[in-house]
């Protein structure tokens, strides 16, 4: 199923619903992962849409997709945002990455960037966050998530869909 926010486009097979309650537990490298997000296998109909649209529920897409990645995506739930984003912008163009969407979910205070890949394999997407993180781990504090995580289990590296374009 093809799903597009604004300008970002998603090809994947299922979705996520926020629920209030626990609804799965994984163990993975000796860590224990829970996680409130109900998959949902059906096509995203009209009254979602509706529903995400008007910020009444919160919807998630996997990040990773047949061991492929569209997006890497960093995160930042910080009043302070823009100045966020200001070094991100910075510390792309010294990566020599030039193309990033920025968003925002105000519902969560979330800040998020999204850098298009195109279906590259899940190694080399962990080689670029690794540059990423460095090079923020020097300018930043820790308050950022980088994904796709090779920290977290594949089923894990989910995106909370942005409510706002910036």
């Amino acid at each position: 199923m093809k799903i597009t926010i604004f300008d970002l486009e998603f090809e994947c097979e299922y979705f996520y619903i926020h629920t209030h309650s626990i609804v799965e537990k994984i163990t993975f490298n000796n860590r224990t992962f829970y996680t409130k997000l109900q998959k949902e296998k059906m096509p995203i109909d009209a009254y979602l849409f509706n529903q995400y649209q008007a910020q009444k529920l919160s919807l998630a897409l996997p990040l990773i997709e047949n061991d492929c990645v569209n997006y890497i995506v960093i995160e930042y739930k910080q009043d302070d945002w823009q100045a966020f984003y200001a070094l991100l912008k910075h510390l792309l163009k010294s990566l020599n990455i030039e193309t990033a969407q920025a968003y925002r979910n105000s519902n969560e205070n979330l800040f998020q960037l999204f850098i298009p890949q195109n279906k590259i394999s899940l190694e080399s997407s962990y080689k670029i966050v690794e540059e990423i993180k460095h090079l923020l781990s020097f300018k930043s504090k820790k308050s950022y998530k980088v994904y796709p995580d090779n920290n977290l289990p594949k089923n894990f590296n989910i995106i909370t869909l942005p409510t706002q374009k910036i």
